[in-house]
């Protein structure tokens, strides 16, 4: 994940993973922002994972707490964090109580206790932690937005950024939301039996950041936030190139249909029941680019490594030695409770970071899985094909048809020319009580192309694709007619 935006003078950087980028870059320099979440969103994880960054920057820092809390239990509650360290305990990062002095002397009191300990310590940034108990102490609306202003007037005279945690206080913006300088929400969305973590910016004043809905995990290491592939593709696009380089499977009769191979750059759908090839088809692929030297990657879902490449070798496919080179790479994840943000960055990160030049994304019900709203993941595919594009690199992916045989084809999303410019369809199809499979070009975009039906076949020494079968008609149902002999 790119991090983005202005120079460190002007910014104050999270360190949190993907929420730079979100922020273009960071907080703005001295400026007041609003944390806002139930209880157990991750607030108080963020703010310290942000100090404790902001301490090994040589900075200072000075965390106010006004609930109840001790500060033992906190520090206890964030020990197991990578990011802790209490070396840093009390001299860069000071925990402060101020729940007496907000009790006995009301808000002005904390505003006073809060200047003299910026001025104290050198703090560069704020941490208020429960702004809740400020609310029930002022005495009306209007008094705790004059405190927050106050706040604001003390702490960007004093050129230190504040961070204010707080529950939100119910449904809606109130007054004091609108008063800072951004607001960044923190929630927990269900669906059925899975809940999902997201964050967004509803407001961030002075700059641009990234719209929309983030997902984000709270792992050993803090928070990562996983910023959307739409959002950082529409806003990291560089000139498109365009080739008339072909890229082949390394299957002759394929390539003798494709006219030498896929186009540089294009996405591929690779559709068919079960059992027809398509995993094989696209590990073919891999594998005769790893053999050119081309850095290809193999996104699975559904086999591990171990087994995909057992399942390889028995058709004569030895993935092992191009493995152990390095030009053939493998990541998996099971198909369980995936997050499409996460897959994302993932993804992003092989094609700008890792410079993969083929890609095969097998399983694209695994993305459906992963994206609570469905109809998103068109719009995700299509981001992904655009940024392959961008880069040259060229992306198959596979997806099942919905049923093996009939007469009916149905294409498993809506708006496929947005997300493939060709197309190959497997099917094994019945003729003379065999089963036999077949591979033809529904589509192949700016490309001449050999539309003929051929016989897919999956022996020990690999795949072939060997003549066109002319003997049947009626592939496309699974259950061909032959034609009738003469003379009956």
């Amino acid at each position: 994940m790119t991090e983005s935006g202005p120079g460190s003078r002007e910014r104050v950087s999270t360190g949190i993973p993907g929420l730079d980028t979100v922020l273009h870059g960071g907080f703005r320099r001295g400026r007041t922002y609003m944390v806002m979440g139930l209880p157990g969103a991750g607030k108080t994880i963020l703010a310290n994972q942000t100090c404790f960054h902001h301490i090994r920057q040589g900075e200072r820092v000075l965390y106010v707490t006004l609930l109840a809390e001790s500060h033992t239990e906190l520090v206890s509650n964030l020990r197991p964090m990578s990011f802790f360290d209490d070396s840093g305990i009390p001299d860069a990062i000071t925990y402060l109580s101020a729940f007496n002095a907000l009790e006995d002397g009301g808000l002005d009191a904390l505003l006073e206790l809060i200047r003299q300990e910026i001025k104290l310590r050198g703090a560069t940034l704020l941490v208020l932690d429960g702004l809740v108990a400020a609310e029930e102490v002022a005495s009306s609306a209007q008094a705790l937005k004059k405190f927050i202003h106050s706040l604001q007037v003390v702490t960007q005279i004093m050129a230190c950024t504040t961070l204010i945690l707080t529950t939100g206080g119910g449904k809606g913006l109130r007054a004091e939301h609108t008063m800072v300088d951004g607001l960044i929400v923190l929630q927990q969305r269900t669906s059925g039996v899975r809940t999902r973590r997201e964050l967004y910016v509803r407001k961030f004043r002075g700059s641009a950041h990234l719209l929309g809905h983030h997902g984000f995990d709270i792992t050993a290491d803090g928070l990562v936030v996983y910023p959307r592939l739409e959002a950082l593709v529409a806003e990291h696009s560089p000139l498109e190139t365009s080739s008339t380089v072909k890229r082949a499977f390394g299957i002759s009769g394929l390539d003798t249909m494709l006219r030498g191979g896929l186009g540089s750059g294009s996405t591929t759908l690779l559709f068919g029941p079960p059992g027809s090839g398509k995993t094989l088809l696209g590990l073919n692929f891999l594998a005769e680019g790893a053999r050119q030297g081309e850095l290809s990657h193999y996104f699975a879902f559904y086999d591990s490594p171990s087994r995909m490449v057992a399942q390889a070798a028995g058709v004569g496919l030895e993935l092992a030695p191009l493995i152990a080179r390095g030009d053939f790479e493998v990541s998996f994840r099971p198909p369980t409770e995936n997050m499409l943000d996460k897959l994302g960055a993932q993804l992003l990160a092989l094609i700008r970071e890792r410079g993969v030049r083929r890609l095969f994304l097998d399983g694209y019900d695994a993305l459906q899985k992963a994206s609570i709203q469905r109809g998103r993941v068109t719009r995700f595919l299509a981001a992904l094909v655009n940024e392959c594009r961008q880069h040259d690199v060229t992306l198959l992916f596979s997806a099942e048809t919905l049923v093996a045989f009939g007469p009916e084809l149905q294409f498993p999303l809506q708006g496929l020319s947005m997300v493939a410019e060709n197309t190959l369809y497997l099917r094994s199809v019945e003729m003379r009580a065999q089963l036999r499979r077949f591979v033809c070009a529904l589509k192949v975009r700016n490309s001449d192309y050999d539309p003929s039906f051929r016989e897919l076949l999956i022996g020990e020494k690999g795949l072939e694709v060997g003549q066109v079968l002319e003997e049947g008609q009626s592939l496309l149902t699974g259950v061909a007619r032959l034609p009738s002999s003469r003379g009956q």
